[in-house]
């Protein structure tokens, strides 16, 4: 299978990114490319799902298989393939941007960025939709292409990992799965300790992995979600301010009182008047 679609150049100038040119090949071991530098004024994402293919980046053969990727700065020089045997299957797509996006300013101080990526990340799903507009096309479709391919970035820095990299796909769900457990149930006595047993690490390696994959420490994180049940507590029911406290997690509301005017710049009884939709 070949498939592959051109979009025009968007009406809207200030996308945060857009896709140029995109498509899906299985089947198709004739697939390979070899541009010279400075021919391609774009970013180039592969992603392979099945079969095998290789990237040749400066004098090294790079194999390619499934849960493998690579991304292409603007100007480099490229070359890639298809395996012949077992022919990769693999959604492209080339792209502009028009602001710094984070997964990128890695790849512009590059010549090329290969990675390992999560199959079951829902980036297939992503591809198809962008894909099936991109063949129907109407202007009017060009905000949801733009924000699938700015979803496909941002799953990808999320659910992907530099080769030969320090943390694995396997401790990033596990330190995720963690995070999601502390967000549901924040209102928990949770210690750091408790929070790294979820995990399976210890306390000191759970704090280095936490905020490596999630931008902050364990504790801020279960601060921040127990200051979002708070909020959604305070503007959606009369509850007291004590109660919500509690509710929330605190152990003291005095406690809850300094956090939230610290991290919200006003009292909690202020939040609710300033944006309660039930209690006035």
């Amino acid at each position: 299978m070949n498939k592959q679609c051109y979009l025009p150049t968007p009406a809207y100038t200030k996308y945060v990114c857009y896709p140029e040119f995109l498509g899906h090949y299985s089947n198709f071991p004739q697939h390979a490319e070899r541009r010279s530098e400075g021919l391609l004024n774009s970013y180039n994402l592969h992603l392979i799902f099945a079969g095998e293919g290789y990237v040749f980046h400066e004098g090294e053969r790079i194999p390619m298989g499934r849960g493998k990727g690579f991304l292409f700065p603007r100007g480099a020089y490229q070359q890639y393939g298809s395996g012949l045997s077992q022919p990769w299957d693999v959604r492209w797509v080339h792209f502009g941007t028009g602001l710094p996006l984070p997964l990128l300013e890695e790849v512009d101080q590059s010549r090329g960025y290969f990675f390992t990526f999560d199959p079951e990340a829902g980036l297939e799903s992503l591809f198809e939709e962008m894909y099936r507009l991109g063949v129907s096309y109407e202007t009017r479709y060009e905000p949801r292409l733009s924000a699938l391919l700015y979803e496909i970035l941002i799953t990808l820095l999320q659910n992907s990992e530099p080769q030969n990299g320090a943390v694995s796909l396997e401790i990033r769900h596990s330190i995720r799965n963690a995070a999601n457990v502390i967000h549901r149930e924040c209102a928990g006595a949770w210690t750091l300790e408790s929070m790294a047993r979820l995990s399976g690490y210890s306390s000191y390696h759970f704090l280095r992995l936490f905020r490596l994959v999630m931008g902050k420490t364990p504790n801020r994180f279960l601060t921040d979600c127990r200051l979002a049940r708070a909020k959604l507590l305070l503007v959606s029911t009369g509850f007291s301010v004590a109660e919500i406290a509690r509710q929330a997690g605190f152990a003291q509301s005095s406690y809850f009182i300094k956090v939230f005017r610290e991290f919200e710049g006003m009292p909690p009884n202020q939040y609710r008047r300033v944006f309660g939709t039930i209690v006035k």
